[in-house]
């Protein structure tokens, strides 16, 4: 059970209305129970509607059967869930290692609803196949302004189901030529951009979002000089726009946490390691019908076997790895290619604070962003072809191109170097194509819902964290129709008006009423207000008398509380990389500093769990492992590892 704030109260009482505080902390906590070292687990603070994830496995052990099971816990595995038990199914959802563990951890941290895709779109307008193939051109150009309008309407939707996790943010588009030549994206009207299509471009990319969204606008040299001085001052002038951000992994795990408040049983670290079918269970009737799977507890290493009417699975960049094991003999024909996206931390201070850069026209083409995050400076991406793995690594390579493409818009005294970054990371975005289309069919030019007639399997794949939710819905749409009695007992989709876990409760000045409440610094208020929202005091409950002795802050310079790590295990992290990389962001921020975390992190955590020293030292090994395959000012230790 959790520790009491009990100890130490004589001596804290002594300490005035700092005193009375954690008195009132004290008593709180002590009625509350905690995460059990064994089986039988508990709510906790902020989380009473979510059982601890053993209470969760005992349940998927003991339930007849399921509605749908979901193999898969990023962004559109939470949503699908989340999708699907608000329609009223009994539904599993099972990731094989931490909530948002893969791709959906390692993004820009922008929400945005599609401006490339629609300056892609117009840019086609203006080609030669405009000429030669006018009606197949501009039936693309319809299809493509519809998926802009859908992540316009999905961007909103998060911006105000999330207030807490998401933000506006501007972007500054520097222009230092008046005329752009050879134009981008081959569109000769782009190469006036400066001129003024470009203004007229975001004032339309405005209207899409019905205003919903701050106005774009245009800003001098000198107010440029102003708002954003780490830019060239040779620079002719400066467009603004806006687009969300959000911190990715905290917002994958509220949707997986909210499907769980719901009714659905979620579970990390727990592996599908095959699919059972009507055959196995000695049905005749559509044999090779999947109806459950064999899971294993990769913190106990025990198996199970769950019963499940569907199965829809959202592996991302591993989705054919799920698909081998739909096929049983043989492999199945691949359908998902892996594109790496590096990205590099920089200190603060060469970003503002409330304000970013977007350069549409980088050297080869790509977009790059340079943002303010976590009181960093993330910049990136890169898009290159790769292959599948767990640990992706950033290669040297891609890290020189976004400092040189970077430095080539910052003034002399703000040009950085290698030794500048703080980390650098990479993730697999996934590429993929139906399988089970149609030949004639329509080819989508975002995410893929498709299903396995012999199985009566769905996968869903390729996508953006903008449009997750309208992915899920997507894929639970295509499941009913395919399960004629599911259909009968689910609702309408309903994920478009849910409130993601701990909007309830925030306000603009939570972080205020924290720092009043608790004593935290601003930036610490701050920080808790936006990553938990409505759950924040809580995180602050879990404070003991020690953390004021000895510091409440798990690491200095960093705005993270070690009562979060003890918060963390009732959010199911189990792991010393799930806190480290995923409850705070300490691995993407800082490489260092993520490294000198880890003994205490892991000291925490087996209080918690009740880890043996084994297990710390085990977990620990595990952790620096984990951190091999980022880079920090020096390259990533497995690419030194690899050409040792």
């Amino acid at each position: 059970m959790l520790r009491s704030f009990a100890i130490g109260q004589c001596r804290l009482g002594k300490r005035g209305g700092l005193g009375k505080i954690w008195e009132r902390c004290a008593i709180r906590a002590s009625s509350r129970a905690s995460i059990s070292n064994g089986s039988e687990g508990a709510t906790c603070p902020g989380l009473d509607k979510v059982d601890s994830r053993e209470e969760i496995l005992q349940r998927m052990r003991k339930a007849d059967e399921y509605d749908v099971l979901v193999v898969g816990g990023g962004a559109t595995g939470a949503g699908v869930a989340l999708d699907a038990v608000t329609r009223g199914l009994k539904v599993a959802m099972v990731e094989r290692e931490d909530f948002g563990s893969g791709t959906s951890s390692r993004s820009t941290k922008l929400l945005w609803a599609g401006i490339r895709y629609l300056a892609n779109g117009f840019a086609t307008l203006f080609q030669w196949k405009m000429i030669t193939h006018p009606r197949q051109t501009i039936r693309g150009f319809y299809e493509t302004f519809k998926m802009v309008m859908g992540c316009q309407r999905e961007r909103n939707h998060l911006l105000s189901t999330a207030p807490h996790l998401t933000n506006w943010i501007p972007l500054v588009v520097p222009i230092d030529r008046w005329i752009l030549w050879p134009p981008p994206m081959k569109c000769l009207p782009a190469a006036l951009g400066p001129l003024g299509v470009y203004w007229i471009f975001f004032k339309f990319y405005d209207l899409l979002a019905m205003f919903k969204c701050p106005p774009s606008y245009a800003m001098t040299t000198s107010k440029v000089g102003r708002v954003f001085p780490q830019l060239d001052s040779r620079l002719k002038y400066a467009l603004v726009f806006y687009e969300g951000q959000h911190d990715d992994s905290r917002t994958n795990i509220a949707i997986a946490l909210t499907a769980a408040e719901n009714g659905a049983d979620v579970a990390n670290h727990t592996e599908v390691i095959k699919f059972i079918t009507n055959k196995d269970l000695n049905i005749s009737a559509e044999p090779d019908a999947i109806k459950g799977a064999i899971l294993r507890d990769c913190v106990t290493g025990s198996e199970f076997t769950i019963r499940s009417k569907s199965v829809v699975m959202c592996g991302g960049p591993f989705t054919d790895q799920l698909r081998d094991m739909e096929a049983k003999e043989g492999k199945a024909k691949p359908v998902v290619s892996g594109a790496a996206g590096t990205h590099i931390v920089l200190p603060g201070y060469y970003c503002p604070s409330d304000i970013g850069m977007v350069d549409m026209g980088t050297s080869d083409g790509r977009i790059l962003f340079y943002l303010p995050w976590e009181g960093h400076t993330v910049v990136g991406t890169t898009d290159v072809k790769c292959g599948i793995t767990n640990r992706p690594v950033p290669t040297e390579e891609e890290i020189d191109w976004i400092l040189n493409e970077t430095n080539s818009y910052l003034s002399e005294e703000c040009k950085v170097s290698r030794k500048d970054v703080l980390s650098a990371w990479s993730g697999i975005r996934p590429l993929a194509i139906d399988p089970h289309a149609e030949p004639d069919g329509p080819v989508s030019r975002d995410h893929i819902v498709s299903v396995n007639p012999t199985t009566k399997a769905v996968f869903v794949a390729g996508g953006k964290w903008t449009t997750y939710r309208e992915m899920a819905e997507d894929a639970i749409d295509k499941l009913i129709d395919l399960h004629p009695n599911l259909k009968k007992i689910s609702t309408p989709c309903k994920t478009l008006s849910i409130p993601l876990l701990g909007a309830k409760g925030y306000s603009r000045n939570l972080s205020v009423a924290l720092a009043k409440e608790f004593k935290l610094p601003q930036d610490v208020g701050e920080r808790i207000a936006r990553s938990y929202g409505g759950r924040a005091r809580d995180v602050c409950l879990l404070i003991t008398s020690q953390d004021i002795e000895t510091g409440i802050l798990l690491l200095p310079g960093f705005p993270y509380l070690k009562a979060e790590v003890r918060y963390a295990c009732r959010e199911q992290a189990r792991t010393v990389e799930d806190v480290l990389s995923r409850r705070t962001r300490l691995s993407y921020l800082n490489l260092n500093a993520a490294k000198t975390a880890i003994p205490l992190i892991s000291e925490i955590m087996a209080q918690e769990l009740g880890w043996s020293k084994e297990k710390m030292k085990e977990e620990e090994e595990a952790a620096f492992d984990f951190l091999k395959s980022f880079a920090g000012p020096s390259p990533a230790q497995a690419l030194q590892e690899l050409d040792a």
